[in-house]
């Protein structure tokens, strides 16, 4: 698969085990980043998916341009902060950026340009 016939498609993971209270049973939370610098078929360029215990609880995409729950249990969070999806939003839409001009530096020091 040549780079420039599919494009740079850059993925990235974070994670962290939660563990609240000593005694408590462990968690493990987790985001995943997909950036396609030459997206089609309605692909959205930037997507940030978290987990919690391997259950997809937010997702936050190019098209939507919101972070938003993907369980019921998290609904209720922007009950009790009302800034909570503000704020996560604003997160994702830097994340977004950060990694356009990240795939921007990569198409160029591989001197590949758009559809080639």
């Amino acid at each position: 698969f040549g780079v420039s016939r599919w494009g740079f498609l850059l993925l990235l993971s974070s994670w962290g085990g939660i563990r609240p209270f000593p005694c408590a049973s462990s968690h493990s939370m987790k985001y995943f980043y997909t950036s396609i610098s030459d997206p089609s078929q309605g692909l959205p360029q930037f997507v940030t998916v978290g987990y919690v215990d391997d259950q997809v609880f937010v997702h936050y995409d190019s098209h939507s341009r919101r972070t938003q729950p993907r369980v019921s249990w998290m609904e209720k969070v922007g009950k009790e902060d009302p800034q909570y999806w503000d704020r996560n939003t604003q997160i994702a839409r830097s994340n977004e950026e950060t990694f356009r001009v990240n795939l921007e530096t990569l198409r160029n020091r591989y001197n590949q340009s758009e559809g080639e």
